[in-house]
């Protein structure tokens, strides 16, 4: 591999490492919180309960298990996993998805936020970070050497 693409695989794995960072930090960590019957950050209209409903902590737990699964495609898209289960064509899809789901998620932040604090001031800022680090991420066509299988010959008659 030439310095230049060692260079470039490199940058892509340090924002694959930040954005793992990132969602540990806020979505995982915010999900698992209220999965655990916390409630700060699910105010609305002034109401406020001592713990999270069952429905808020189910849907707690499915997000946590998709942000798992998210951090995995991260983590073969630039090919610090090797598994054998899921094609590349699939991870790449996949970690194109995490960026349009985050992308997503800052328009709502900024456009939806009704003058509330949390969703301008935190919430669309993190996800703006963390859609631009998938947005690298998924652009990436050298986080990794290509291996190619050598093509079959045919035998000659």
């Amino acid at each position: 591999m030439t310095p230049r693409a060692e260079a470039a695989t490199r940058r892509v794995r340090i924002a694959a490492l930040l954005l793992i960072a990132g969602l540990a930090a806020g979505p995982i960590s915010t999900h698992v919180y209220w999965m655990l019957g916390g409630t700060w950050g699910l105010y609305t209209n002034g109401v406020h309960d001592e713990v999270a409903t069952t429905g808020v902590r189910v849907v707690a737990a499915v997000v946590v298990v998709l942000l798992v699964a998210a951090v995995l495609v991260v983590l073969a898209r630039v090919g610090l996993w090797r598994q054998g289960f899921v094609s590349e064509r699939v991870i790449r899809l996949f970690a194109w998805a995490l960026a349009a789901v985050f992308l997503l998620e800052t328009v709502a932040a900024f456009t939806w936020s009704r003058g509330e604090w949390g969703w301008w001031w935190m919430y669309g800022p993190v996800s703006l970070g963390i859609a631009v680090l998938a947005l690298v991420v998924a652009r990436s066509d050298e986080a990794w050497p290509r291996v190619h299988r050598p093509h079959r010959r045919l035998p000659s008659h």
